[in-house]
């Protein structure tokens, strides 16, 4: 799959129910991507480690689940955010009941960062827009929810 039309489906995909549907699908074509981004972060092309640079994301993220009881620890790649408050999130009510997964991306185990593809798309398409700006503030990464990366599990009652 073009690496346009991977992001573009991935942030675009509807919102509640069930989530998204080809997990199989997309998780393969999110490794390839990794694959590509560390052949361009050893590249000798500097702009091939410019875009690896933008698209690799290292550091603490968080997954809400509304209504979760159990984390299904199913690898998958999913969406996560990097932002610093919950409450910048479009769809997040502190009044509900959730739960908030926290975990860390790292040097060995990088997650994609969908704001540096848009940063790196704008470095030569000036107006490229991928969301909407409620959207963005999500600041997603897209990680998979592995066990081994989980730093903290905190489940919220409705108030």
């Amino acid at each position: 799959m073009d690496i346009f039309e991977l992001f573009k489906t991935w942030v675009n995909h509807p919102k509640g129910g069930s989530g998204r549907s080809n997990l199989d699908n997309t998780d393969e074509c999110w490794r390839k991507l990794l694959q590509d981004i560390r052949k361009w972060e050893n590249s000798e092309d500097k702009y091939e480690n410019k875009v690896a640079k933008y698209l690799l994301y290292t550091g603490k993220i968080r997954r809400v689940h509304i209504g979760l009881d159990e984390v299904n620890y199913n690898n998958h790649y999913v969406s996560w955010t990097s932002a610093e408050k919950l409450e910048d999130l479009y769809w997040y009510n502190s009044s509900s009941a959730h739960t908030i997964i926290t975990a860390e991306a790292t040097k060995d185990n990088p997650g994609i960062s969908v704001k540096g593809f848009i940063e790196v798309v704008k470095l030569e398409i000036k107006n490229f827009e991928l969301n909407s700006p409620a959207i963005r503030a999500e600041q997603e990464v897209i990680f998979p929810l592995q066990e081994k990366s989980i730093l903290s599990i905190v489940k919220i009652k409705k108030r």
